[in-house]
């Protein structure tokens, strides 16, 4: 499917959509996210505040916290460096809420692994098959097998990373 003024619905939509662009990819991020009710799991090189730390995603992941007491948000970055740097919303949630999204250092032996993508509940995907190609990206508001593929994907990486020290909020 093309850009158009279809509004798409996670778990109803069924078909890829192409995303061509940041506009295009923070859109479809958003509105993934605002519909998510369980489960948000984020696969990323730097966690790009472009898409993730925009007011209406930093909104939609702060409410689905509040609205659901058992969501799990889980956050992969390659390179935390800029993340460490302070200001970026999702890592004030993970210090602010860290039972509810947590944020690991992917293992180094990930490291050949150039997507980047995000899965809402076991139905909707954004995926580049290149993390720094903001102008080619698909997504899928209802792909329950490649969702399913994709989160187990996750999980054994998620499974052999661990937090970054530097992201720690200091008490003092």
């Amino acid at each position: 499917m093309s850009e158009d003024t279809a509004v798409p619905v996670l778990g109803e939509t069924r078909g890829e959509w192409r995303v061509e662009g940041l506009e295009s990819l923070r859109r479809h991020s958003c509105l993934m996210a605002e519909a998510c009710r369980r489960r948000l799991l984020i696969y990323s090189h730097r966690l790009n505040a472009e898409i993730y730390s925009q007011p209406c995603f930093a909104e939609a992941v702060r409410g689905l916290v509040i609205r659901h007491a058992n969501t799990r948000i889980r956050i992969l970055v390659a390179d935390t460096t800029e993340l460490g740097r302070g200001g970026h919303r999702l890592l004030r949630f993970a210090q602010d809420l860290a039972s509810s999204v947590e944020i690991r250092r992917r293992a180094v032996e990930f490291d050949g692994d150039l997507r980047s993508f995000m899965l809402a509940d076991e139905n909707g995907y954004t995926l580049r098959n290149l993390w720094h190609d903001l102008n080619n990206a698909r997504a899928d508001y209802h792909d329950p097998p490649r969702v399913r593929n994709l989160a187990e994907e996750f999980m054994q990486v998620w499974e052999q990373s661990e937090p970054d020290p530097n992201l720690r909020r200091l008490s003092i």
